[in-house]
C-alpha cells in the first residue's frame, strides 16, 4: 500500500515540480552539532578496551600468520558483537591476513594495530552477492570488502527502486588501529567495463548509526573506498587513502546524516571525496537526503577533487568543506549533476582552500548529455558560498546550468584563481565580492 501510495504522490509531482528533499536514514534524529561523536565506543582513545576482546592472535583463534583468515575473523565479529557491554576484534601488530567479505555488528571494534594487515582475496566467490546499494543505485552486486547492514529479505513483488523489505541496522561500529586495509582490488578494477557498477565497494556500511573510521591507511580499492550510506553520526578522521583508476573515490557519504571527515589525506584515482543522495530514478523514489556534512583539516593531493554529486537525487544540503589544502588536485571547488538525476544541492560553503589545481571551480548542471525530461528528474544547484579560496590553476571557472534551471544564489567572496583566465557562464548567477579574475556570470545568461 505504501509502494502504490508513494508512485501516486510522485505522479503528482513530476507534474507541479521537483521532489522536495528526502529525510534523513534514521528519522528520529535531527541534524547534530559538529563535529558529530561518532561511534561512542570511539570517544575514548581507549574505547576499544572495554567489553569482550576477540584477539585473533590467541585462543580459540590462533590464527596463523600469512593465511586465509576469512572464518577466523568473520567468527570472531560474531563472537564480539552485539554484546551490550561492546566488544572488539584485535589485529596484533606483525599479522598479515588474507581476507574476502567480512560483515560487521554493533557495539563492535575492528582494530588492525599499526604493523598489521587485513589484505583482501581475489577469488570472484570471495565477494559474493549480496543487496546493497552500488553507484547510487540499489541493486545486486559483490559485497564489500568490509559490510554494514545487509538486506534480510527481498519484497514480493519487487518493485525495482529498492527491492529489500528488511535491513539490518547496526550502532555503534568502530575501525581502527593505524594499520593497513589492502582491498587488493586490482582485479576489479581491471575487469571494470564488465563488472561495472557490480564491483565491491571498499568499506560498504550501510544502515550504521554512530560510525567512527580512524587512523587507518587505506589502500587499493576496486571501487568507491570509504561508503557510508543510509548512516547517520558517522566521523572519518585521521587517515591515508590512497587509490587509482576511475570510481575510486576516497570517502563517498551516501544518503547519510550528520557526517564529519577530518585530518585525512587523499590520494586519489577520482573523486577525493563525493558527497551523493542517489542516483536517477531509483534514487528519487528511495528519496533519502544527506545532510550536514562538515569536511575541514583535510588534505588533497591525486584525485578529481572535493566533488558533490553528480548523485543528488534526494538531495544534497548542509555542507561544509573547509580549512583544507589543494595540491595536484584536479579541481578545488566541484559541484555536479545533470538532468536525470533530479533533486539538487543546497546550502554549501568553501571555505579557506588553498593550493595547486588543474583547473578552479566547477557547478554544472551538464555532467552528462541528457535530453530534457520532467521536473522532478531536473535537478537544482543554489545557495552556494565560495569563500577566501586562493589557487593557482590551469582555468578558472565552469558555470553551467539549464534553461529551465538557473544556477542561483552562488557568492564568491574573496576568491583569487591565478594561472588560467578560462571561464564559461552558460544559466548562471554569480555575486562576487573582492574576487579576481571577476566572474563572467552577474546574471542568467
Amino acid at each position: 500500500v505504501r509502494a502504490g501510495m508513494l508512485v501516486v504522490f510522485q505522479a503528482v509531482v513530476w507534474a507541479l515540480g521537483a521532489l522536495p528533499p528526502g529525510p534523513g536514514p534514521f528519522p528520529e534524529y535531527g541534524v547534530m552539532d559538529q563535529p558529530v561523536q561518532g561511534a561512542s565506543r570511539a570517544v575514548s582513545p581507549d574505547g576499544w578496551k572495554t567489553g569482550k576482546l576477540c584477539d585473533v592472535s590467541q585462543p580459540p583463534y590462533s590464527v596463523a600468520n600469512d593465511s586465509n583468515a576469512t572464518a577466523i575473523l568473520q567468527r570472531a565479529i560474531d563472537d564480539c558483537g552485539d554484546l551490550p557491554d561492546g566488544g572488539t576484534v584485535l589485529v596484533p601488530s606483525g599479522l598479515v591476513l588474507s581476507t574476502a567479505s567480512l560483515w560487521l555488528r554493533s557495539n563492535l571494534t575492528l582494530r588492525v594495530e599499526i604493523g598489521a594487515t587485513l589484505l583482501g582475496t581475489q577469488l570472484l566467490g570471495d565477494a559474493p552477492t549480496t543487496y546493497t546499494r552500488r553507484g547510487c543505485v540499489m541493486m545486486d552486486a559483490h559485497a564489500g570488502f568490509i559490510n554494514g547492514g545487509r538486506c534480510l529479505k527481498k519484497k514480493d513483488p519487487l518493485v525495482g527502486w529498492d527491492d529489500c523489505a528488511e535491513w539490518s541496522q547496526l550502532e555503534n561500529v568502530v575501525i581502527e588501529g593505524g594499520g593497513t586495509l589492502d582491498a587488493n582490488g586490482d582485479h576489479w578494477y581491471q575487469n571494470k567495463d564488465t563488472m561495472n557498477d557490480q564491483r565491491p565497494m571498499m568499506f560498504d556500511l550501510l544502515w550504521v548509526d554512530g560510525l567512527t573510521i580512524r587512523d587507518l591507511r587505506i589502500r587499493r580499492p576496486g571501487f568507491w573506498t570509504v561508503h557510508p550510506c543510509f548512516s547517520n553520526n558517522v566521523r572519518v578522521t585521521g587517515n591515508d587513502i590512497e587509490t587509482y583508476g576511475s570510481n575510486t573515490d576516497g570517502c563517498d557519504p551516501d544518503s547519510s546524516w550528520n557526517v564529519y571527515i577530518f585530518n585525512n589525506t587523499f590520494n586519489t584515482g577520482d573523486d577525493c571525496i563525493a558527497i551523493k543522495a542517489g542516483k536517477d530514478w531509483s534514487g528519487r523514489m528511495v528519496n533519502i537526503s544527506t545532510v550536514n556534512v562538515l569536511a575541514e583539516g583535510n588534505r588533497f593531493l591525486k584525485g578529481h577533487g572535493v566533488s558533490i554529486g553528480s548523485e543528488t537525487s534526494g538531495w544534497v544540503r548542509n555542507v561544509t568543506i573547509r580549512d583544507s589544502s589543494v595540491d595536484g588536485t584536479n579541481l578545488a571547488v566541484r559541484i555536479k549533476t545533470m538532468r536525470g538525476r533530479g533533486g539538487g544541492v543546497e546550502d554549501v560553503l568553501y571555505e579557506n582552500l588553498a593550493g595547486s589545481t588543474n583547473a578552479g571551480i566547477q557547478l554544472t548542471l551538464n555532467y552528462g548529455n541528457a535530453a530534457p525530461t520532467n521536473a522532478s528528474a531536473t535537478p537544482e544547484i543554489r545557495r552556494i558560498t565560495v569563500r577566501n579560496v586562493t589557487v593557482h590553476a590551469g582555468s578558472y571557472l565552469q558555470c553551467d546550468g539549464l534553461d529551465d534551471s538557473i544556477i542561483e544564489d552562488i557568492e564568491f567572496d574573496h576568491v583569487t584563481i591565478t594561472g588560467g583566465t578560462k571561464q564559461t557562464c552558460t544559466h548562471c548567477e554569480i555575486d562576487a565580492i573582492d574576487t579576481s579574475p571577476e566572474p563572467k556570470c552577474t546574471h542568467a545568461e
